[in-house]
C-alpha cells in the first residue's frame, strides 16, 4: 500500500509514453515514486486518431502502425519500471486526442499522480502543434509532474 506522508498519499500514478526521450525520462521519475511509495504505475500510450484522421484511405494503415509502435513502447517502459522494482505495473496502448484520454483515463481510475515528459518545445512551436503535458497541468484532477527532456 502507498505509504503516506503529510497528508500525501501516492496509490495510483499515471505516465504517459511516445517512445521520446522526455517520455522515457518520465518513466524513470515515475518508476521511481511508484517504488518509493508503493504505489501502482499505469504506462499509457495514445494513438492519436486525430491526426491521423487527415490521411483518407490510409487511416486504418497508420492506426494499426502507430498501435504495434505504442506495443513496443510500453512494453519497454513496463520492463524499465519492473527493472526499477515497481511491483504492481502495467501498460495499455488508448486511441483518442492524447490530452483528453490522459485527463479521463486519469480521473475516471482515481489517479493520485501523473507524470508527463515535456519537449520543451519553443513558444511557437506550442502555439502551432500545442502541447499535451500543457494541457494536462491545467485540467488534471490531481497533482501533475512535468518531467524536462
Amino acid at each position: 500500500m502507498a505509504e503516506e506522508a503529510d497528508g500525501v498519499s501516492y496509490k495510483l500514478i499515471v505516465t504517459t509514453v511516445d517512445g521520446s526521450q522526455p517520455s522515457s525520462k518520465a518513466v524513470d521519475h515515475a518508476a521511481m515514486l511508484a517504488r518509493l511509495t508503493g504505489a501502482r504505475l499505469k504506462i499509457i500510450y495514445v494513438v492519436d486518431t486525430h491526426i491521423t484522421f487527415q490521411l483518407g484511405t490510409y487511416q486504418q494503415l497508420a492506426i494499426e502502425t502507430l498501435q504495434q509502435d505504442g506495443a513496443r513502447v510500453v512494453a519497454e517502459a513496463v520492463k524499465i519500471a519492473k527493472d526499477a522494482g515497481v511491483g504492481d505495473v502495467d501498460g495499455e496502448v488508448m486511441s483518442g486526442s492524447p490530452r483528453v484520454v490522459i485527463i479521463d483515463w486519469a480521473k475516471e481510475n482515481a489517479a493520485s499522480l501523473i507524470v508527463v515528459g515535456s519537449h520543451g518545445y519553443s513558444r511557437l512551436t506550442y502555439i502551432l502543434i500545442g502541447s499535451v503535458a500543457d494541457y494536462v497541468v491545467h485540467y488534471a484532477h490531481c497533482p501533475v509532474m512535468v518531467v524536462r527532456g
